[in-house]
């Protein structure tokens, strides 16, 4: 699989609120809130003082970032940052002062980063240097690869962290808890995009990120490849919607891409035609045609229908133009270019 998703952060919220108030009970009253809530590495952040209980907006804010004033006012509820690498510390104070009473909070800002592995289950044939895309019915497989930095510079290991996972914003909690950095997914319904949402949490709950992956659901694609009795099926050589073969007779294989099961499931029914006419096929190879073009203009239209027995959202189509010529002058294979090998 390949590192598709870098988007996470942690954060760190090591001080509580502390003043002295006017209002009995409200030792918490004043608080920061950040956007984005997971801030990663050199990341702007906006923080914003609030409180249930003190007029801030009336009140009169002091914000010290490490320990210097940046910025100070009536009203001044908000401020931005931005962070530094991975396991270093923002300490950010808001210091508030009201008609009813002064309040500060502080929150240190530790940020860090998740990457996202996926692929999904779809087929693919040998040599496919790509990652398997998600057609209704497969299965995505997401890996979280968490860097979790303490301040001083000691890393968490992935499996001392606490994974919540959430499918399309519902949380999955057969796929939750600690340790568990990897999750399997169903994927999109046809023509859909879903979202997949990890939030990982260091054990004492210092430390916290969350990275978000969002899918599309991918149509399988048939590209028609030449069986070589020598060699076999070629794959480098893809045949182009057009194409001459300097052969009178060649056997060709379909290859369905990302279809949610092997070509050797039973309950694939491929429909093949030639020029329009319905062409029996052979029940050990169904994804197999063998054309003899000897004794005709040497012209033919291949099409082929993939459906599923159980699976009815699996339909996919190809025609392909092929000319048939011991004596064509570039008697190639298409020379197509694979968009699937780039």
């Amino acid at each position: 699989m390949r590192r598709i998703l870098i988007f996470a952060a942690i954060v760190l919220f090591a001080a509580p609120a502390y003043a002295q108030f006017s209002i009995p009970g409200a030792g918490n009253a004043v608080t920061i809130s950040m956007s984005p809530a997971y801030p990663g590495p050199n990341t702007a952040v906006i923080l914003t003082v609030q409180s249930a209980l003190y007029d801030v907006e009336q009140g009169t804010v002091t914000w010290t970032v490490a320990g210097k004033t940046v910025a100070q006012g009536t009203g001044a509820t908000t401020i931005q940052i931005t962070t530094g690498a991975i396991g270093s510390v923002s300490q950010v104070e808001a210091d508030v002062s009201t008609d009813n009473g002064d309040a500060s909070t502080v929150v240190n800002i530790v940020p860090t980063s998740i990457d996202l592995l996926w692929e999904a289950n779809s087929y693919t044939p040998p040599f496919y240097r790509g990652r398997s895309l998600p057609s209704a019915g497969s299965m995505i497989t997401v890996v979280a690869i968490p860097h979790f930095v303490r301040p001083g510079g000691t890393a968490v290991a992935a499996d001392q962290l606490t994974y919540s996972w959430k499918k399309d914003g519902v949380a999955i909690a057969s796929a939750s808890g600690k340790g568990k950095s990897s999750a399997t997914f169903e994927s999109p319904m046809l023509y859909g995009t879903g979202s997949i949402t990890v939030t990982a949490v260091s054990s004492d709950g210092a430390l916290s990120g969350q990275a978000v992956l969002r899918v599309a659901d991918t149509l399988p694609q048939l590209v028609l490849y030449e069986d070589d009795p020598l060699f076999g099926i070629q794959y480098h050589k893809p045949l182009a919607k057009t194409t001459s073969i300097p052969e009178t007779e060649m056997s060709f294989t379909a290859v369905p891409y990302f279809s949610p099961t092997t070509v050797a499931d039973p309950e694939l029914e491929y429909a093949w035609n030639v020029n329009g006419n319905p062409v029996t096929i052979n029940a050990a190879k169904p994804n197999e045609i063998t054309i003899n073009a000897a004794k005709s203009s040497g012209n033919a239209a291949i099409g082929l229908e993939l459906t599923h027995a159980s699976n009815y959202f699996l339909d996919a189509q190809g025609i392909w133009s092929v000319t048939f010529s011991r004596s064509a002058v570039n008697g190639t294979s298409g020379g197509a270019t694979d968009p699937f090998h780039q």
